[in-house]
Parts: structure tokens; sequence; C-alpha cells
């Protein structure tokens, strides 16, 4: 019996695309392993959204080289962004690599791989519930936002929506099959073609009410401009949508936000958090902040952290900039040295600590 095994860098878009490869390659016929060791097949979604995640991706595909001189037949694919990252000669870099697949390109992989033997399999599903009985479902994809220090609309190309009927019929075959939480995705969930709102009221009948367990809808990412009232008030109203919100802040500083060309004001995210708790005052709202942007100042800085703290969000994720390929940010003057940045992510981290005990 074929193995393969999948290794998974980033965000919740790129396990989601890990599953539909994981589809691909369980249809024609292969089993998981459950180490590298045992594969026979490697497949290593990446990303490059951050420095950090690219750099550990780039480790994990250099190491991956050893695996293949132990066993010549294992087969080695690299998915995702780093594909697509402009600039990049992979074939160079990585020359014993047998394969390069873009984000959200599952059939390109079935084209690599032989069909299976008679006997074997070879129905690809279009989505496996996974074991927990949760699972997500894209809504949308790529990002027409271009925020200044991004590499999302360069890796993974301008937003594009899947028809509602499409994805309604995806969630209802999921919660036919037992499907327990299920994740809406994009990039941008709120500026869904059809509208995220009515995607969510036309989700609310499907959803069943006589199980012990009756299924949760989330969604994310969100952008804060995008996060209107009409949204805000629709998931207040159906008992099915959870209550939680990660609105990626990203600077508490309206001249940072304008450079980081993010479409909103610190007042404005205020107060979409003042709606959504004036509904809802349970809410679970996280948040992502980045520090080190390009000429930002200490007194800048402070306003970032001042406003999380008055926020109070649930969870943060923090982050230090670091400048990605073809962004207008990694051309903006005054770049800020390394150790300025890792000493303002050590002060942000120790002050959600304390704000979260």
């Amino acid at each position: 019996m074929r193995r393969y095994y999948i290794k998974t860098y980033g965000c919740q878009m790129n396990v989601a695309d890990s599953e539909k490869l994981q589809n691909v390659v369980r249809g024609m016929g292969y089993e998981e392993a459950a180490e590298a060791e045992q594969a026979d097949l490697i497949l290593i979604n990446t990303c490059v959204v951050r420095q950090n995640a690219e750099d550990r991706a780039a480790w994990y595909i250099t190491s991956a080289k050893g695996l293949k001189k132990e066993n010549p037949n294992l087969k080695i694919g690299v998915c995702g962004c780093i594909v697509t990252e402009p600039g990049r000669d992979l074939k160079k870099q990585f020359p014993h690599v047998d394969f390069f697949i873009p984000p959200n390109s599952p059939g390109k992989l079935a084209e690599f791989l032989k069909p299976s033997p008679p006997g074997r399999g070879g129905t690809v599903e279009r989505q496996r519930v996974r074991a927990e009985g949760s699972t997500f479902v894209n809504i949308a994809h790529g990002c027409d936002n271009y925020c200044s220090y991004c590499v999302v609309p360069y890796v993974r190309g301008r937003e594009t929506s899947r028809p509602m009927d499409e994805v309604l019929a995806e969630i209802k075959g999921l919660m036919e099959k037992g499907a327990g939480d299920i994740t809406l995705l994009g990039q941008n969930v709120n500026s869904y073609k059809y509208g995220l709102a009515n995607l969510l009221k036309a989700i609310g009948p499907l959803v069943p009410g006589t199980r012990d367990q009756v299924p949760v809808i989330r969604f994310m990412t969100s952008h804060p401009k995008d996060m209107t009232d009409e949204i805000i008030e629709t998931v207040a109203e159906l008992p099915c949508v959870a209550k939680e919100f990660h609105l990626p802040l990203q600077s508490g500083d309206n001249e940072i936000l304008k450079k980081m060309n993010r479409g909103y004001t610190v007042e404005y995210f205020k107060d979409r958090i003042e709606k959504i708790r004036s509904l809802m005052p349970d809410a679970r709202i996280t948040t992502d902040l980045m520090v080190g942007f390009p000429g930002e100042t200490a007194e800048q800085f402070e306003n970032s952290l001042d406003l999380v703290k008055t926020i109070a969000f649930k969870a943060v994720n923090m982050f230090a900039y670091s400048p990605r390929p073809q962004t207008a940010a990694a051309k903006m003057p005054d770049q800020l040295p390394d150790e300025v940045k890792q000493a303002r992510l050590q002060k942000l981290i120790g002050a959600v600590r304390k704000m979260l005990i």
C-alpha cells in the first residue's frame, strides 16, 4: 500500500488546501503515514505571508532531500504560496522536488499522480469530514485589498467568490456526513460577492435542530473595513452561528493604518467592536497585531499597545513586520532594525499575557 504524508504551514486556508490535496491522494489509493519516513509521497504545503513561516517551510523542503536519498522512489511535492511567490526559481533552489502545485489547485496533483490500479479506489471526494467532526469550506479565494505589507494578492491571485448554491450544497453534504463545526473560509469573507449575511441566513435552515450536538457555523478571516452592521446583526440573530469574530487590527495608530492601506481608522475599528458587544456582550473577539512596520515610532507602537489593552481581546496573534517580495511596504524608507522590532514584539507579548491572566 502506498502511503502519503502532508506537512502544512500557515493559516486555515492552507489547512483547507491540504484537506483537498489529501482527498486526491486518498482517492488514488494512498493511506496516510504516521511519519514522513514511512511515506512514498510527501506533500509540503507552504506559507510565505511572514518570513518565519517561509523559512521554516524552506528548511523542511531542504531536509526532505535526505529522505529521498534513503528512498529513491519517494516523490516530493511542494505546494502552496511559495510556488507562486514572485522572484523564486524553485527548481533551482530545490532540485530534489518532483513537482510544484500552486495554492488551491488539487487538480494539478491529480494530473501528476498516476491513476490507481484496479481495486485500489479512485473516487475523489470534494471534501472529507475530518476525524473530529469539523471541516473547512472555502467560500472565496484570493484578495483584492493589497495591504501594503501583504503578499497574498500576488501568490493567491485576485478575489473570486464561489457561487452560493455550490457552497450550500457542499455544506448540506457535510452535515449529512455528520460534520460538527463548519468554518467558512476566505482571505476576506466579509467581501463575499453574494453577501456573507445572505449566506449565513441561507445556511440557517440547513442546520439540523434535532441532534444532540447542533453544528456550529464559524467564519474567518474578516476584514474590519467590511464588517457591516448586517453581518453583525445576522450573527447575533442566528443560533447556529458562533458568536466569534476574528478582526485583524494590525496597528492601533491611524497614520500606520493608512500606510498599511487598511482602509479604516482606529475610531471605525472601535465602533465595530462596540456594535458587536452591544448585541453580543459575551462575544469572543480576537485579533492580529503587527509591530515594527516601516517608520513606526515609539509613540505609534505605544498607541497599539494602549488600544489592545483598552479593547481587551480574548486572544491576540502577534508578530514583527517582515518585508515581502513586491509589496509596497518592502520599498518604504525607514525600515526598522530587527532588534527594535523584536524588542517591541516582546513588550507586546508581555502586555498581552498580563491582560489574559
